[in-house]
Parts: C-alpha cells; sequence; structure tokens
C-alpha cells in the first residue's frame, strides 16, 4: 500500500490558490456556461421557447448548482475528517488526505464566487440532501464505506464536467473561458483525488466481511438515485429564481425526462461500476486498486 500512497504523494504539485490563479476576468457574458447538451432543460419543449438571453440564464444556473453539489460534497468530506481528527497511522495516508482538505477547500472558494457570479447567492440549488447527509455522517474516515462514498462524489461530478468539456469541444459550441477554467482545474485536482479515494478504499475494504460489504453495496443502490436527483437536476427553487411562470410542472417534466435520466445515469456508471466491483464477494474484486 504504501507504494500506492508514495505515487499518490508524488504526483501532488505544489499547490497553487485557484482564486489567485484563475482568470476571473475572463467571463464572456455573451456565452453560455455549458453546452446545450449538458443542460437539463435542452430535452424539453420549453428550451425551444427561450431566447438566447434566458438560454445563457439557464446554462449559469445550471452550472451553479454543479458547484453547490461540490460545496456540499467537498463540505461533507472536510467536515467528517476533521471532526473525526483523522491522522492515519501510515503518515503518508495521513499527507494524502490533508492535501486533499486543502484543495478541496480552494475548489470551494471558487465554487461560491462561481454561484455569486451566477446570481444565485443563497438560492436553494439542489435538491433534498438530509438523508444523504445523515448517511455520509455516520461514515468513519478510517473505514471503506467513508472512501467508497467519497469517490462516487467525486467521479460522478468529475465525469458530467469531462462530458461538458468534450461536448462543447465536440459540437464546436463555444462556452465561457471562466467556466472552461474552473471545470479543468477542478479536474486537474479531482483526477488525483479519485485515485486516491480508490486506493484507500481498495485498502480498507480488506476489514469488511462478505455481509458488511453486500449491506453497503445493497444502500449505494438505493442511495444513488436520491444522489443523481438532488444534485443534477434542477431544483424548483431554481427554475423560480429564473423566473419560470410554469415552475413545478417544468421541475416535474426535468425530473422525469428520458433524455436527462440518461445523462445522469451515464455520469454515474463510472463510479458504480467499481462499487460493483469492489464490494461484490468475488476476493480478487476487493484486491488493492493500483
Amino acid at each position: 500500500m504504501s507504494t500506492i500512497f508514495n505515487r499518490l504523494a508524488a504526483a501532488v504539485p505544489p499547490y497553487k490558490d485557484p482564486m489567485n490563479e484563475i482568470d476571473w476576468a475572463g467571463a464572456d457574458p455573451e456565452l453560455p456556461w455549458l453546452p446545450d447538451s449538458m443542460i437539463s432543460l435542452s430535452s424539453l419543449p420549453v428550451w425551444n421557447e427561450l431566447d438566447e438571453n434566458k438560454k445563457r440564464q439557464v446554462s449559469r444556473v445550471e452550472f451553479a448548482r454543479l458547484c453547490a453539489a461540490g460545496l456540499w460534497l467537498e463540505g461533507l468530506m472536510i467536515h467528517r475528517v476533521t471532526h473525526a481528527g483523522f491522522v492515519a497511522a501510515d503518515t503518508l495516508e495521513t499527507q494524502i488526505v490533508l492535501q486533499e482538505v486543502r484543495e478541496e477547500t480552494g475548489h470551494s472558494l471558487m465554487f461560491l464566487k462561481m454561484i455569486e457570479r451566477a446570481g444565485m447567492s443563497g438560492k436553494h440549488l439542489l435538491g433534498p440532501t438530509g438523508l444523504l447527509t445523515t448517511v455520509a455522517k455516520m461514515l468513519n474516515p478510517k473505514g471503506a464505506g467513508f472512501w467508497a462514498m467519497v469517490f462516487i462524489g467525486e467521479s460522478v461530478t468529475d465525469t458530467f464536467a469531462l462530458k461538458a468539456l468534450k461536448e462543447a469541444d465536440g459540437e464546436g459550441q463555444a462556452i465561457c473561458p471562466l467556466a472552461r477554467q474552473v471545470m479543468q482545474w477542478h479536474h486537474a485536482d479531482e483526477a488525483r483525488h479519485i485515485a486516491a479515494a480508490k486506493a484507500l478504499l481498495g485498502e480498507k475494504i480488506k476489514a469488511m466481511s462478505a455481509v458488511e460489504r453486500a449491506g453497503f453495496r445493497l444502500l449505494t443502490k438505493l442511495l444513488i438515485r436520491r444522489f443523481l436527483s438532488a444534485t443534477l437536476f434542477p431544483s424548483l427553487q431554481s427554475l423560480e429564481a429564473l423566473q419560470f411562470p410554469n415552475a413545478r410542472e417544468v421541475w416535474r417534466q426535468a425530473h422525469r425526462s428520458p433524455a436527462g435520466r440518461s445523462l445522469a445515469e451515464s455520469c454515474a456508471e463510472p463510479a458504480m461500476k467499481l462499487i460493483d466491483k469492489r464490494f461484490s464477494n468475488n476476493p480478487q474484486a476487493t484486491a488493492s486498486v493500483q
């Protein structure tokens, strides 16, 4: 295991604060923050009724929701690690975790600024997260379940951002340079965080019995739809903030949209494949992740 941690620790570049490094003046008010294909409302009839300015506003709110999801997930991770006074027996493991906390704090400040730039400060951008938060706060950072949840949260949001960048390039649809910078910055750090979560999960899952693994696997399957609904679909409050006169009906349509569900499930697919494999009862599948 120390070989994996040595590699992860060596891969961490000197820390740079995104608040100082990102070109915050590089925004283009004439460009959307996400490509149309990544906007949950774009598959609904209401989308064709919107003018270009309204579509840009919607894209900013959708982007802000992704930032709010990151704030919530990173806040949970930081809270659990610091509340538990996490110091692993392996000093390299502690170093990896604390480096991640430092970078996630920088991400959170970056996300806050983007939410403000979108004009959504103080708005409820996420769906209900109470149950998910309660479950997360019950997980011990020294256990496999905690790192499985960290991996799922990081993987889903990172997959969404990567898809958005690829769609923008593939479709030839320009997006705001500032939004692009934020997604690229987050991905560069998140790739290391995901690798660390996989490594920690691979090591700590060895202490779980077959029954415990099966129970946790079932729990994640029960919670994943709630997680996707809360983070990758618009909240009613966000649609009301956009002044949709029929906000509740648009909200219903968005949450029932096959295209929206397909996008959300595709963002979760990489994480759920690994969880299925790691928490199966196949001893080979629970080996440490390289």
